[in-house]
């Protein structure tokens, strides 16, 4: 390879092409979250530009016609090449310049050009150059202008070099263009690929075992119609991505895009975690370089708010997750670790991307969690294989889509899958389970690559078309003087901008004899918008002959939509109406949200700063607080967090509420919370000795809040605790409900209240006592069990068997019990049953020939759900567990005809 100027690590590529860009006048901004922020289309953020959509479209309000950035990306659609091959990734960076109608191709060119060959010193003579059909613009550009010979320049169709892909053909309608990719040639000297192929037919793309695309240039410049038409748009735009990942692999001479500085800090922590080597071709280095990409995934996804879950984006990171679990196991590494090695995802991209840093405990908190579930899980898919064995009995055959199921749900990899039941003489639909997984592909690109419809215009769009400023929002209190003031909750005069119906913008809306749902966007609104964890709120609008009852207020880009029930009239786009915010559940809303940040402080003061904010709920009537804490809280702490709340309610001071930069807001100390999106300027709020970053609504004073209540504390997910209280009337409400049921607890225990308690632990006592009494009479002494196995045991084809039950045995002696009889019976197979009250606990033991036609798990697993339970172990030994004594006669029959013993 000829020696390049510098192999340059990462971090510097990234800053050289952000300052190359910013000396050609572009504004550097920061990278959008993961979660976009603009586009409910999308599960995931996969372009530099997908959070500039509106300026693509021409109606953004951005005041840069230029901006670069790089930008945080996932694509899954092929999550299983990942480790593979030499370039798959979930998680990248893609490296982008933009213009808005101002430079074009020329510029473009040149630029990316120059970023190559002289900002990085990329050797000319390797670059390599396609570029759409008949775009002669930028075909003479390259070679004219750059002077890049004509037989490096390639020419491919709309699938190769045209955004939308096929777009031309195929659709969608709306802003499209040609592309121009630049590639790094791998393998230089060779003869350049011939155009057309043996059979005669043109070349479709470059040959990807030689050729290495470092960069595309797309040059937006059509408005594609119906019938395919492409009609020149009026503003031309250029929209260029680079994958860092590529190139600093090319300036690092690896052979792929994990062997660099990017990820060797993992790879190196794997070989010591797991005393293995990392080497290139190894199924060990597969599973390694997969680690490495899904940690840097799902580091950067929780970071940004996407937490594991069972739905949506969080299935995502949650299937992403159990896959480097999974691998980590196969490495030998079976104690969670992922975990602390996310430590160093937040110290090689911290610098780029500070959120790391800000959310690192929150981060460490939910993997730490996600990683101790999935042992379970784990160990639970082995009993699923189980199970599919038993329902595959008769074809021998796993069927595709379940085996799928297995391997999608709990992370169960198809290799063991195929290997455990070639073991056990079955085959696996491979042919099924490769559709099922296919299938999931097409819902995976739905859901994380471009959408096709990225510029259909919905209403909020439509909007910005005609003009409409943002919607003004009326109903904050930004000194305590103001919280009386009425125009807080009400606005007289506000203008109609867009009624809704349908998901349509209409000029007008008729409540007929039934009334309508509408959706009503104001000029100006005293309703707070949902958001920052607040619900919106509701209330009432009147026109000159409407009234409509809002049920919900949400934002949608910069507009409020009041989601209401047009009760009476007709509401008509520009007429002037009354807006009235429900303020009493406004009040309850606005307690509940300033109490969440004294919480939030108590916790962090009583216990410890390891506790960040992971989610909250802010209604009328209650606040829901999830919090990182790896515990449950003791009743002393419930009760310290009450005291440290109701101490700061009882100095009833004033609540201030500050707008400033996001630099006065990190130098004030003001906490910023998981997962939430900033802008430029941000509202501080302060609450005794809280200060947050906050744009909700609250109260003026402390004292406002009246009293906190905490009404429950329990487990939100793995990690992850969840307190839910109430403030103010909603806690005098909720003593006088415990009130209440006391006073029928003492009533039935006919016992004074103060008494309650005494009189339960004196009747616990006393059934204990009965129990007890019942048990000892019904207990079956060790000799007496002795000489029931002997007598249960029977002659078996392979041996004897024996099948027993013995009331009032402890389970924990079922085992010695067998141990001392099989000495008279070494090829023998036991089933014994030691019923109690209320449960029926079993244990299946194999010895000698039978243990070689018999497993005892499947005779647990059959057995159990005759007794509403279940059970599984070993081959040779296993035990179970039933709720339902009644059927405790249906299991033993059962049990004897698994053994081959006759029925009683």
């Amino acid at each position: 390879m000829p020696t390049l100027l510098k192999p340059l690590p990462a971090s510097e590529v990234r800053d050289r092409y952000l300052r190359f860009f910013e000396e050609r006048g572009h504004k550097r901004l920061p990278s959008d979250s993961l979660v976009p922020s603009n586009d409910p289309t999308l599960l995931f953020t996969g372009a530099g530009m997908n959070q500039f959509k509106e300026s693509f479209l021409g109606k953004g309000n951005l005041p840069w016609k230029r901006v670069t950035t790089s930008q945080k990306c996932l694509r899954v659609p092929d999550l299983e090449n990942v480790g593979r091959t030499p370039r798959h990734h979930t998680f990248f960076e893609m490296l982008g310049n933009f213009s808005f109608g101002d430079y074009f191709k020329r510029e473009c060119i040149r630029w990316e050009w120059d970023f190559f060959t002289e900002a990085l010193g990329f050797d000319r003579d390797r670059l390599w150059v396609t570029v759409y059909l008949d775009d002669d613009e930028a075909f003479s550009i390259w070679n004219k202008e750059i002077g890049l010979p004509a037989e490096r320049i390639y020419r491919f169709g709309e699938k190769e070099n045209f955004w939308p892909a096929e777009a031309p053909s195929k659709g969608p309608n709306g802003p499209c263009g040609p592309c121009s990719e630049l590639y790094w040639d791998m393998k230089p000297g060779g003869a350049p690929p011939a155009r057309t192929t043996a059979d005669g037919s043109p070349l479709k793309a470059m040959p990807d075992e030689r050729f290495l695309e470092v960069g595309n240039c797309v040059f937006t410049q059509f408005d594609r119609r119906d019938g395919g038409v492409l009609q020149p748009l009026p503003q031309k735009n250029i929209d260029v991505g680079l994958g860092l990942e590529r190139i600093v692999a090319v300036l690092q001479g690896a052979p792929n895009n994990f062997e660099t500085d990017l990820f060797w800090p993992y790879l190196r922590e794997l070989e010591r975690r797991s005393n293995r080597k990392y080497e290139t071709a190894s199924r060990d280095g597969i599973r390694m370089r997969r680690i490495a990409d899904h940690l840097r995934a799902v580091t950067f996804c929780i970071s940004d708010g996407a937490r594991p879950s069972n739905e949506g984006r969080g299935y995502v990171v949650r299937k992403i997750l159990r896959r480097a679990c999974r691998d980590l196991y196969d490495l030998g590494i079976t104690e969670p670790a992922l975990h602390e090695m996310s430590a160093l995802v937040v110290s090689s991209m911290g610098g780029e991307y500070p959120e790391l840093g800000r959310n690192a405990a929150a981060v460490a908190s939910f993997l730490r969690g996600e990683e101790e579930r999935f042992r379970e899980v784990y160990v639970r898919g082995s009993d699923h294989l189980e199970e599919l064995f038993e329902r595959a009995k008769g074809t021998q055959q796993i069927a595709g889509d379940a085996a799928f199921h297995l391997h999608d749900t709990l992370g169960f990899p198809i290799d063991l899958i195929e290997q455990i039941a070639q073991e056990r003489g079955f085959a696996v639909d491979l042919d099924g389970f490769e559709k099922a997984m296919e299938d999931q592909r097409e819902r995976a690109r739905a859901g994380s690559s471009m959408a096709k419809e990225i510029f259909v215009e919905g209403p909020a769009s439509m909007l910005k078309t005609r003009g409409a400023a943002p919607t003004q929002f009326t109903g904050y209190a930004d000194s305590e003087s103001a919280y009386a003031s009425p125009g807080r909750l009400v606005v007289d005069g506000a203008r109609v901008v867009g009624v809704v119906v349908d998901g349509k913008l209409v000029g007008e809306a008729q409540a007929g004899a039934e009334g309508r749902d509408v959706e009503v966007i104001l000029d100006r609104t005293p309703f707070y918008a949902e958001g920052g964890g607040q619900v919106g709120d509701r209330g009432v609008i009147e026109g000159a002959s409407a009234r409509l009852s809002v049920s919900q207020t949400s934002r949608i880009e910069q507009y409020a939509f009041h989601r209401a029930r047009l009760e009476r009239g007709a509401l008509r786009e520009g007429e002037l109406v009354r807006a009235s915010v429900d303020g009493e559940l406004r009040l309850s809303t606005e307690r509940h949200h300033t109490a969440t940040h004294l919480l939030h402080l108590a916790l962090k003061t009583i216990l410890g700063t390891h506790v960040n904010q992971a989610g909250s709920h802010v209604a009328p009537d209650r606040l829901r607080f999830d919090f990182t804490h790896p515990q449950r809280l003791t009743p002393e702490q419930i009760r310290a967090i009450e005291d440290f709340v109701n101490e700061r309610v009882l100095r009833a001071q004033p609540v201030s509420k500050r707008e400033m930069t996001m630099e006065e807001a990190k130098a004030s100390g003001a906490v910023m919370l998981f997962g939430e999106k900033y802008g430029d300027r941000v509202r501080v709020l302060g609450a005794c000795d809280s200060t947050e970053l906050c744009g909700g609504t609250h109260v003026g004073n402390t004292g406002n809040i009246g009293i906190f209540k905490i009404l429950s504390e329990a487990s939100a997910a793995a990690g992850i605790r969840r307190i839910e209280a109430v403030c103010g009337p909603l806690v005098v409400q909720a003593l006088r409900e415990q009130e209440s049921l006391l006073d029928e607890i003492a009533k039935e225990l006919k016992a004074p209240a103060p008494s309650a308690v005494e009189k339960v632990k004196q009747l616990r006592a006393e059934l204990k006592a009965a129990k007890d009494a019942k048990a000892k009479a019904s207990a079956m002494d060790p000799a007496q069990a002795r000489d029931l196995l002997q007598k249960s045991l029977h002659p078996i084809a392979d041996g004897s068997a024996a099948v027993a039950v013995l009331p009032g045995v402890a389970p924990e002696d079922l085992r010695g019990l067998i141990d001392a009889a099989r000495k008279q019976a070494p090829d023998s197979a036991w089933i014994l049953f030691a019923p109690a009250e209320d449960q029926v606990p079993f244990v299946v033991s194999l010895f000698g020939a039978p243990a070689k036609r018999l497993k005892a798990g499947d005779l647990a697993k059959a057995i159990g759900p005759k007794i509403g339970g279940g059970g599984g172990g070993r081959p040779d030994f296993a035990q179970g567990q039933g709720k339902n004594p009644a059927g405790l006669q249906e299991a033993v029959s059962a049990a004897r005809a698994l053994l081959g013993l006759p029925p009683q």
